[in-house]
């Protein structure tokens, strides 16, 4: 039989192997965005600060600019991390689906990918928002558990994600001066990103039943 110090010995240096490696990881993955920066700084003449001041401080505007948008970025960010979380911790594909997902608008909501990142490479603002309607319909009808009982809050959110991108296309065809059409594009999709982030909070509450014992999907022996 194993000695138990040595398999807490054993463990242990793996658990601080994995910390190293952690570290080694966000030191590299922020080596690899300062070179970055500095190399299309020197491209484009700009100064490598820009990329790392906030936004309103950058534009020399009030910290109140963009702070609605700021936060339903960062609510579907979070959101979608905790039920990709979710999604691994349970081996779940529809969960970690709907989190891989929810991240990814998140991230192209934030550093507006589809509207303005893509474009410079030709791709135009339609094809990504056809594959976000596409991926999140697959998930929807293919990868969905049906014992969901929020589901009737995914679908006011698309609906409401996809009137907010109906809104956008009718103000680019038909641009008016007026800002009322880009308040409301914008206050749609608000709610929108709401209900998606609370019906994806409450599926990965269900998935990883919140509340009760936990049940460890590798154990068969495992009841909870």
């Amino acid at each position: 039989m194993p000695d138990k110090n040595a398999l807490d010995a054993k463990h242990g240096g793996e658990g601080t192997m994995s910390w190293r490696l952690v570290i080694l990881a966000a030191a590299a993955i922020n080596v690899v965005m300062l070179l970055a920066a500095l190399f299309v700084a020197q491209i484009l003449g700009l100064d490598a600060t820009i990329f790392y001041r906030d936004p309103s401080a950058a534009a020399d505007v009030g910290f109140y600019t963009g702070w609605i948008s700021s936060l339903g970025a960062s609510l579907w960010i979070g959101t979608g991390a905790a039920t990709l979380f979710a999604g691994r911790l349970t081996r779940r594909l529809d969960c970690t689906f709907l989190g891989g997902l929810t991240l990814v608008l998140g991230l192209d909501d934030l550093l507006l990918i589809h509207e303005d990142v893509l474009p410079v490479v030709a791709i135009p603002e339609i094809v990504p928002m056809i594959a976000y309607a596409v991926a999140g319909l697959f998930w929807f009808f293919r990868l969905r558990r049906k014992t969901f009982e929020g589901t009737i809050v995914f679908v006011a959110a698309g609906f409401l994600l996809a009137m907010s991108a109906a809104i956008d296309q009718l103000g680019e065809l038909f641009p008016t001066p007026d800002s009322a059409v880009d308040i409301a594009e914008d206050a749609v999709k608000e709610l929108g990103i709401f209900l998606w982030a609370a019906g994806a909070v409450g599926y990965a509450a269900m998935v990883t039943r919140l509340g009760r014992p936990w049940v460890d999907p590798a154990d068969p022996n495992s009841t909870g």
